[in-house]
């Protein structure tokens, strides 16, 4: 939840500040004009230009409106000008810039509106229990949902399940219909567990059969899966999934350019304060380097910048076609409709006018990132599995190791190949070995750490990327999830078979070009498949 009296705490602070280092900004407007005056110089004039109309918008977002309307008055005036009869007229506005920077400090601070945090939820452990009388069938479900994450607590009685309840809720229950108890006492037990509950936990309910009565009561009972024995575990571990998965957004990334730091730190802040990540830059010619290294998902630009105009830096950042679908949001102060609409053909995509609520700010700007996000992953996701395709994980790749090369640290790169998947789609049909390929995706999805990268290469081929992995624990760590796929059963029908994968890994330092890492990585994975398969070979110099 946002902390709005810690924002509203820090959004006053930097309007001291900013307040503080008025006479400064006051005394480069008066040298300007003076400069301007005596030699006619293009240049300062244009600098001139470039403080009022950011005292225009700065004055706007700290609550200066005095000073705010005098610089833009000043602005308006500089519309047009050519020669120095024009001195007395700016002079005059000059001087109703200075009475307001003295009013500035007695004027009363209409504090901005709270702001209401994007909703990005976080994950919590997964914990099921398993009411199941059949000790080998109890301990080989919780042995398979253990393999994709969860933490499974097998229960032979519905006594104990409804203790353990209370002791602890978990995020789903699993129950077998019929026990000895007679009846439908799986279904009794879970009833009478949720009724007690004000929020209820979900519930799949098993059997060996499959009848319209025992589903009707199931479903009566809140049951929101019913499965009839032998179980599918691919469709079982689905239904968990979905019953209990949190979607665990990560924050929205935004890049802030604005020459004016103080301004720049406002909007980083109350972007933060709502959940999101935020990147500053106050020289425009640090753009290409700052969207290369932080990949954002959308560009809050000030129009009216030294050197280059926020315009023009759109128009560059647009030129590069990994940015031609990026947002870019200018926020300014400029309120002449012809000149936002020109912005926005030459690149912009929305136009904030100053002063802007931070809660509008946030409005904005989430509403374009998410969908800048949304389009992005419809691009480049594998149909099949979800996982970024060939294309998306080499870019990935290529981002990972220039960061390396920049700024140091591990990196490893793995590559996985499901064995004898020949066998799999000749033996149980494509259908099944479509199973068997979701269910690896799914395993890696939720055995990796947000930060690595999982692609499927193509086929039964899978790629990781493990950032700030050193290559024994990228070592153990595949192989960990080696041996837990090893231990999933799959299902065709009413036969049940186990497959295995064999791997590859290389890693930073001793590799520096993706080339060379990639080759790597596929000499390990070969020399796996050609020792015996169901085994992990990193590379060592």
């Amino acid at each position: 939840m946002v902390d709005n009296k810690q924002l509203q705490a820090q959004l006053e602070a930097l309007r001291e500040n900013f307040i503080a280092k008025l006479p400064e900004r006051l005394a480069a407007l008066e040298a300007g004009l003076e400069t301007w005056r005596a030699s006619g110089d293009e240049a300062a004039l244009s600098e001139f230009h470039r403080i009022a109309h950011s005292l225009t918008g700065a004055g706007a977002t700290f609550g200066c409106e005095l000073l705010s309307t005098a610089a833009r008055a000043l602005e308006r005036q500089l519309v047009g000008v050519d020669s120095a009869r024009d001195f007395a007229a700016l002079e005059a506005l000059l001087e109703a810039v200075r009475r307001a920077v003295d009013e500035a400090k007695r004027e009363d601070y209409v504090k901005p509106e709270p702001v209401v945090a994007l909703p990005l939820v976080k994950h919590e452990a997964r914990v099921v229990y398993i009411l199941e009388e059949e000790a080998a069938e109890r301990a080989g479900l919780a042995r398979q949902l253990e393999h994709f994450g969860y933490t499974a607590q097998v229960f032979a009685t519905p006594l104990a399940l409804k203790d353990a309840v209370a002791v602890q809720r978990p995020a789903a229950m699993i129950a077998e219909i019929t026990l000895t108890a007679g009846g439908l006492a799986g279904i009794e037990v879970v009833r009478t567990i949720n009724a007690e509950l004000e929020a209820p936990i979900p519930a799949i309910f098993v059997s060996s059969h499959g009848d319209f009565e025992a589903r009707l009561e199931a479903m009566r009972a809140g049951g929101r899966a019913y499965f009839t024995k032998p179980l599918s575990i691919e469709a079982l571990v689905d239904m968990v999934d979905e019953l209990t998965s949190v979607e665990q957004k990560q924050p929205y990334h935004v890049l802030i350019v604005d020459d004016s730091p103080v301004q720049a730190e406002f909007y980083a802040k109350v972007l933060e304060q709502a959940g999101m990540a935020t990147d500053v830059v106050c020289d425009s010619m640090e753009v290409s380097d700052a969207l290369r290294d932080t990949a954002p998902e959308l560009v809050l630009m000030d129009m009216y910048m030294p050197y280059c105009s926020g315009v023009e830096l759109a128009a560059v950042i647009r030129q590069q076609p990994a940015y031609l679908g990026l947002p870019i949001v200018f926020l300014s102060a400029e309120t002449d409709r012809h000149a936002q609409l020109e912005a926005l053909r030459l690149g912009g995509d929305d136009f904030l006018t100053k002063p802007i609520q931070p809660a509008e700010l946030v409005a904005s700007v989430g509403v374009r990132a998410e969908r800048y996000r949304l389009l992005r992953s419809r691009m480049s996701q594998d149909s099949l599995t979800g996982l970024l395709n060939h294309r998306r994980l080499m870019e990935s790749l290529d981002k990972e190791m220039a960061r390396v090369q920049r700024h140091g640290g591990a990196l490893a790169f793995v590559m996985l190949d499901i064995d004898h998947f020949k066998q799999v789609n000749d033996s149980y049909g494509h259908a099944v070995g479509d199973r068997v390929i979701m269910s690896l995706a799914r395993l890696l999805k939720q055995r990796l750490r947000n930060t690595d990268i999982i692609g499927r290469y193509g086929g039964e081929e899978f790629a990781v990327i493990l950032p700030e992995c050193p290559l024994p624990t990228a070592t153990q760590l595949m192989d960990e999830i080696r041996q837990h796929f090893a231990g999933l059963e799959h299902c065709a029908g009413e036969r049940r078979f186990n497959v295995t994968l064999s791997g590859g890994i290389a890693a930073c330092p001793a590799f520096t070009e993706v080339g060379e890492l990639r080759a790597a990585a596929d000499r390990m994975l070969y020399r796996a498949k050609h020792s015996g398969r169901n085994r992990i070979l990193a590379y060592t110099p």
